[in-house]
């Protein structure tokens, strides 16, 4: 498909870019010169996109990155042969990723320095929403799951639903064993999910021990189009 002038102005704002619902299969030449050199936030959530290697190189300064919804499995990330170690936030939900060592193995090669991860409705996620019947096995498997990532995403300090405590950090793990305290992001409050996002990436205050940083809001968010928005709940915000 591809999109008129007007409907990619009416979706671009502050550094953020909203293709979500467009039935895209990539990432057309028009929109990269417009907007890529200065996009950070790039929401392409529900499309059919199956050639990610062809345009995500061509947005250097991308931080938050919302593929839900897509129909994507490792062989699509596994097309991507360099770092993009500017990316902080990556959304995967509701897509078919099956293989937690292949898919873990790829997002530690690619995305190094992901803070922020969602894997919410994809089969390698255990999060209890497709698997109601076999819930006693839920907080087992999850939790490998969860450690799986840890050990491979150093930096990670958000996975699907809820923040991770300090102690479940890789990089907190390492500074205890050198005897130094750790550092995270603090979450911070604001009225979108875009600023959520743009804060946690600026701030690098450092937490008391034993803490979980939360966002406080008195509402929950009701704005952008991501999946994954729907799992950062009240008690997150």
């Amino acid at each position: 498909m591809d999109l008129d002038d007007e409907a990619i102005d009416c979706s671009f704002n502050e550094k953020q870019l909203i293709l979500s619902q467009r039935d895209l299969k990539i990432v057309g030449a028009k929109v990269i010169e417009h907007y890529g050199r200065h996009c950070e936030y790039l929401d392409l959530g529900y499309n059919r996109l199956n050639c990610i290697e062809k345009w995500i190189y061509d947005f250097p300064q991308l931080k938050c990155l919302i593929l839900d919804g897509n129909y994507l499995r490792e062989a699509h990330l596994q097309k991507l042969k360099q770092p993009l170690d500017r990316l902080r936030v990556l959304m995967l939900n509701k897509n078919e990723f099956s293989d937690l060592k292949s898919t873990t193995d790829i997002l530690s090669k690619i995305f190094p320095n992901l803070e922020y991860l969602s894997l919410h409705g994809n089969p390698i996620c255990p999060d209890n929403l497709n698997l109601k019947p076999f819930s006693d096995y839920v907080p087992y498997e999850y939790e490998h799951y969860k450690n799986t990532l840890i050990a491979a995403l150093p930096k990670l300090k958000f996975l699907d639903h809820s923040a991770l405590a300090v102690d479940e950090s890789a990089m907190s793990v390492h500074a205890s064993r050198n005897g130094s305290n750790s550092s995270s992001s603090s979450w911070l409050s604001s009225g979108t999910l875009w600023s959520k996002f743009k804060r946690f990436l600026r701030s690098n205050t450092s937490r008391s021990h034993n803490t979980i940083a939360k966002l406080s809001a008195k509402t929950s968010y009701q704005g952008l189009q991501s999946e994954g928005n729907r799992y950062i709940t009240n008690s997150d915000l």
